[in-house]
């Protein structure tokens, strides 16, 4: 009697594993796809960091040489209002 049922059993065993095989495998690939866009997002920013400093970069040696030229102008003002100063 037993006999009767071990086949039905196993099969529906072997079925049900199967599902839950393919259940799983489908939950790791959108977990795989999820974590390939995060990557893939984290790459862009990556990208547009390294332009970010690029750009600040650029942005600090203008600020120096804005500082320089404005001493220079400072340094000229000075000397233009010392003459005048003293021709009055």
């Amino acid at each position: 009697m037993m006999n009767g049922w071990v086949t039905p059993a196993v099969g529906l065993f072997v079925v049900t594993q199967a599902v839950a095989a393919v259940w799983w495998a489908s939950g790791t690939n959108q977990k795989v796809e999820d974590n390939k866009t995060a990557i893939e997002q984290v790459v862009e920013n990556e990208k547009q960091l390294i332009a970010i400093q690029a750009q600040q970069g650029e942005i600090v040696r203008d600020i120096v040489e804005i500082r320089e030229d404005n001493d220079k102008i400072m340094s000229t003002m000075t000397a233009i209002w010392e003459k005048v100063s003293k021709d009055d």
